[in-house]
């Protein structure tokens, strides 16, 4: 299913560029997290589940809230509560009209093999692993992106270089900031500390995929293992929707807007305060397009 979506996530892409271009040469600003870094994952995500876009609003407040910790953990286990009622409504509407999508083809070609809440969990999954945080992702990759005229170049004019730089840049980021928490089994010492059993653990992504001397960004290091997407059997089942995306996404920014820059200061934007994702909340940008004259 995901290679069949490739070039529709292609087509996705090239419409939201279409979008951008024409607030521009209105002579409105341009703000990339709502033009760009939303839209993209949420429109691949109503196709790859086979569920109408216009739903898509929905999609992102229940995913936004659920990692949003400002609202406190009862907020964010209330909104993984609704997204789950939500969604057994669509897996109840699939199972009377099984559409082309994920979840049609998945009641078609598996019945009453699969239940309802074992659908919408499947559903539940990649609402989580690739809407919000593949939308923070092409948000704060960009920045970094026009940040290093290097790697702006090197994916414009080469595709070899596409997947190093989404590879280094999945691993520099590190959106998604811990690990489901773990529970102690036993008693034991990691690093100096002690865990008693029982005891919760949350394991920092982002410190252990900086580990050592990776502070700094470099596309061109070689390949090496990372945690962006976690490890063993709670890898994020999002994980190649996302790169799908990524890879599709970055070059043809920079190729359709090739003197796209930021709109503010750096140290004028907005991130998150208390998120598992990290993220900005707008991103304004240039695009070098003048605006048309006005009638």
């Amino acid at each position: 299913r995901l290679r069949r979506l490739a070039p529709r996530i292609e087509a996705i892409v090239e419409g939201q560029l279409d979008d951008m271009q024409e607030t521009a040469e209105a002579g409105r600003r341009v703000t990339l997290v709502q033009s760009f870094a939303l839209p993209i994952p949420s429109l691949t995500i109503c196709e790859l589940l086979g569920v109408p876009y216009s739903d898509r609003a929905e999609f992102q407040r229940l995913s936004t809230t659920r990692f949003d910790l400002l609202g406190g953990v009862t907020g964010s286990l209330g909104a993984i509560s609704e997204s789950m009622e939500y969604l057994l409504k669509i897996v109840q509407k699939q199972r009377g009209e099984p559409g082309d999508g994920l979840l049609g083809r998945l009641v078609r070609e598996h019945g009453d093999d699969l239940s309802d809440h074992e659908l919408a969990g499947i559903a539940d999954g990649l609402l989580t692993g690739g809407l919000e945080t593949t939308a923070s992702m092409l948000a704060l990759g960009t920045i970094v992106l026009l940040q290093n005229p290097e790697s702006r170049e090197a994916i414009r004019d080469d595709d070899d270089a596409v997947d190093p730089f989404v590879d280094e840049l999945l691993r520099y980021l590190t959106v998604v900031q811990v690990a489901f928490p773990r529970f102690a089994r036993e008693r034991v010492r990691i690093g100096g500390a002690t865990i008693e059993k029982g005891d919760i653990v949350l394991c920092s992504l982002s410190a252990a995929n900086r580990d050592g001397k990776l502070d700094e960004f470099d596309p061109g290091r070689a390949a090496r293992p990372h945690l962006a997407f976690g490890h063993g059997l709670h890898r994020c089942i999002g994980a190649e929707l996302a790169r799908m995306e990524l890879r599709a996404a970055y070059p043809a920014l920079v190729r359709r807007f090739p003197d796209i820059r930021l709109g503010v200061e750096p140290a004028q934007l907005s991130f998150r305060k208390l998120s598992f994702v990290f993220g900005v909340d707008t991103l304004p940008v240039e695009l070098g397009v003048e605006a048309r004259p006005a009638p």
